[in-house]
């Protein structure tokens, strides 16, 4: 754009040569969708998937994924050239061997076509309201596929009112072949759910299927009711077992996280009786992970749920010196000052973190500035951050770096081949 912010614009190939339609203008960066391709670049390749130009799921399957890496290195290093952070990050590395049918977990959408028949579809890349009808994606596996297939034959057999299905979600365990499967309808009515049940229990690893209601198609105040099987599946990351319910969040990337979590733990460099303060925990993963040369992990999550999960992934993998506290880290005047979390946290006189090791792995919109003073203000021996948006890391980084705490490593990783999104970790130390 002329007043020199960039434009990043869905399906693009670096050096394309196009029209494009601006579809969110913002702040310090527009988004625009390719109307006509004048030039096609010489990188440009022909998507494997059959929805790829409309489908809002991928972004660069028209690209080699050998190109993906090094497009992704470029921008990464963009990202943080504009923040002005100063250290040079490690080359992008990929999270697995596997840049198609990795995902554990994907969402698709009930729809109706002219002939009342029940489709799945994702929403359509240029236009979110929108849907774009498939039986199948690349990026889940051929076991999720196939409930597709067997899922809709079904329904379009034995179901004459089918306006209250609104979602499916199918969520995997890539290294136990457990799978749970959620129903999502408006309201409370599941029609021929028992037949749906006899359905779905002919596909292996099936353990769990619930029927989620969303009053007014909302994700907010779901009532779930297991109609089958476990409440929970299970995954296996290294050496460690974690339970996965509804509610739980889970890296998309199974085999991806233990890329991630090997890379946290070599810059974590933890020591036989260290302390680790795990902030924004979710269930507990990479404390536990983390755990067997610490002297003690606390983990602080605003989630009940996920400091459900996270206590119980303790107790399946027989780890004694994790501690979890349901506490919003966005309240806090002063780390560990207030209660319940005090006693919990490694603190000093004054109630801030000391001598310990601090994981942040905040959400897509990052840290607040007062949580970064106050983390600032700490005395901790190594800081972490991990992130899935480098935008807020690169800012954080900055906001960090005005408070003489400085990034020291900085590696990428690439956990979401195929789309725009990257995972990367960040080693701060005091000034």
């Amino acid at each position: 754009m002329e007043d020199g912010r960039p434009i990043f614009v869905s399906k693009a190939v670096p050096d394309d040569e196009v029209e494009i339609k601006i579809t969110e203008d913002k702040k310090n960066y527009s988004k625009g969708v390719i109307e006509k391709i004048i030039k096609p670049s010489s990188d440009r390749i022909k998507p494997p998937c059959p929805y790829f130009e409309n489908c809002g799921g991928c972004d660069h399957q028209n690209i080699s994924y050998q190109n993906q890496l090094k497009y992704k290195d470029e921008i990464f290093k963009e990202v943080l050239d504009r923040a002005k952070v100063k250290v040079k990050p490690e080359k992008i590395i990929p999270g697995s061997n596997h840049p198609f049918y990795y995902r554990n977990s994907i969402r698709f959408f009930f729809v109706l076509d002219k002939n009342k028949n029940i489709q799945f579809a994702r929403h359509n890349y240029a236009d979110d309201s929108k849907f774009v009808i498939v039986d199948s994606c690349m990026l889940q596996s051929e076991i999720a596929n196939k409930i597709l297939t067997l899922l809709k034959d079904f329904i379009n057999k034995n179901i004459l009112y089918k306006s209250s299905l609104w979602q499916l979600k199918i969520r995997e365990g890539k290294r136990t072949g457990d799978v749970m499967i959620e129903i999502i309808t408006a309201d409370d009515d599941l029609p021929e759910q028992e037949g749906i049940i006899k359905v779905l229990k002919t596909i292996p690893g099936i353990r769990s299927i619930y029927h989620t209601i969303a009053p007014g198609k909302s994700l907010l105040n779901l009532k779930r009711r297991l109609i089958f099987g476990s409440p929970i599946i299970y995954e296996k990351v290294g050496g460690f077992t974690f339970q996965i319910s509804p509610e739980s969040f889970f890296q998309t990337n199974s085999e991806g996280v233990k890329t991630l979590y090997d890379k946290i733990k070599e810059f974590a460099d933890v020591k036989f009786g260290d302390a680790i303060v795990d902030l924004y925990c979710g269930s507990g993963t990479i404390g536990i992970y983390l755990s067997t040369l610490a002297k003690k992990v606390v983990g602080s999550e605003i989630e009940a749920v996920a400091i459900r999960d996270a206590k119980d992934n303790a107790r399946i993998n027989k780890i004694s010196n994790c501690e979890f506290v349901c506490a919003d880290l966005n309240k806090f005047n002063n780390l560990a000052i207030e209660q319940p979390a005090r006693s919990s946290f490694v603190a000093d006189d004054a109630g801030g973190l000391f001598n310990c090791i601090i994981i942040l792995d905040p959400p897509r919109a990052g840290l607040s500035k007062k949580l970064i003073n106050i983390i600032s203000k700490s005395k901790f021996k190594r800081l972490i951050y991990v992130s899935c948006d480098s935008s807020t890391f690169a800012r954080d980084l900055k906001y960090f770096a005005d408070r003489e705490v400085i990034a020291k490593k900085i590696q990428p990783i690439d956990m979401f081949p195929q789309t725009h999104h990257i995972e990367c970790v960040g080693l701060l130390l005091k000034k």
